[in-house]
């Protein structure tokens, strides 16, 4: 592959490497607002959108977007100027990465639009621009080619900043002005990673609305109250959880063809068959619980169970 090894700041296209719920719903509309976007996207999903396009239906309208589609990273035509945005699941990220890295070179700047706090490191280690964002936007991808956003009152939030290189900060100005133009809520902001922690607690328990039959919300409240207690035994910096749900309160869930949003990510994870990433958001919260001397056992549990994801009682996660 040749392609200037230039040190790249300006945004002229976006490659959204994982086109599911969040990666197709955001470069979709990027794209439908006049950012050329290329998506990666495998299997069936990826032979939909190259045949027929993305179907993106919202609660107010449905668009088809015709952007380019590749089943692989080093199927793309890398240019000058090309940002590259991570949307996959943390299981998939560090692969997608060294991939990245293979496909292109290290100037390339990379977005991490992830859930956790792990994607930002493997991305610095290899790349000399990594910017992170947080994610806050309902949306489900459960059919090849189509994915549904349920965000009323907006479409999502979805915030931006420097997490390492010089430019990052450009990076991260220059992408969320193009996602207020697409009709997203997105703030550039400097302190992005105390925004992303804050985030990792409303993560938390994800796992319990997959698998949790009877009371599910019992359960992501005693996860998310374990998190709360883990973050500050660690003295981690982030912005307050009411802070954070403040960020995003006018945000709603609307329904999209009359239907509502049926389950989060982890959720349709589930139902797809596909690994969920709980290893990586409750397993990493109660791994630093371990490392600080706090207890988490509600994650720990959730994150074990979600190995081999069954069919729990929130009497069985709680132990009570």
């Amino acid at each position: 592959m040749s392609i200037n090894t230039a040190k790249q700041t300006e945004l002229s296209r976006l490659v959204v490497i994982g086109a599911g719920a969040v990666g197709g719903g955001i470069g979709g509309l990027l794209h439908e607002s006049g950012l050329p976007v290329v998506l990666v996207a495998r299997g069936a999903h990826g032979e939909a959108i190259r045949n027929d396009g993305l179907s993106i239906r919202l609660t107010d309208r449905a668009v088809v977007v015709r952007a380019a589609c590749c089943n692989r990273i080093d199927q793309v035509d890398w240019r000058p100027g090309d940002v590259a945005m991570l949307a996959t699941k943390l299981q998939d990220a560090e692969r997608a990465i060294d991939d990245l890295l293979a496909a292109t070179h290290a100037d390339v700047p990379v977005v991490c639009a992830t859930n956790g706090l792990q994607a930002e490191p493997w991305a610095a280690e290899r790349f000399t621009t990594v910017v992170s964002m947080v994610v806050w936007m309902p949306a489900t991808h459960l059919v090849p080619g189509e994915v549904r956003m349920h965000g009323a009152g907006g479409i999502g939030v979805l915030d931006c900043g420097p997490y390492s290189g010089d430019a990052a900060k450009s990076v991260a100005e220059a992408l969320c002005a193009r996602l207020r133009a697409a009709g997203f809520d997105a703030i550039a902001r400097d302190d992005v990673i105390r925004w992303k922690y804050a985030k990792l607690i409303t993560n938390l328990g994800s796992a319990a609305g997959a698998m949790v039959v009877d009371d599910p919300q019992r359960v992501i409240d005693a996860a998310q109250a374990e998190g709360e207690a883990v973050l500050a035994a660690a003295n981690i910096d982030r912005v307050p959880t009411d802070e954070f749900l403040q960020r995003g309160s006018a945000l709603r869930i609307g329904r999209v063809d009359g239907q509502r949003r049926e389950g989060g990510s982890t959720w349709q994870s589930r139902k797809l068959g596909k690994p969920l990433e709980t290893p990586w958001l409750e397993g990493a919260l109660a791994d630093l619980a371990e490392r600080v001397g706090v207890p988490a056992p509600i994650n720990r549990f959730l994150a074990e169970a979600a190995k081999a994801p069954r069919d729990l009682t929130a009497r069985e996660v709680l132990g009570g």
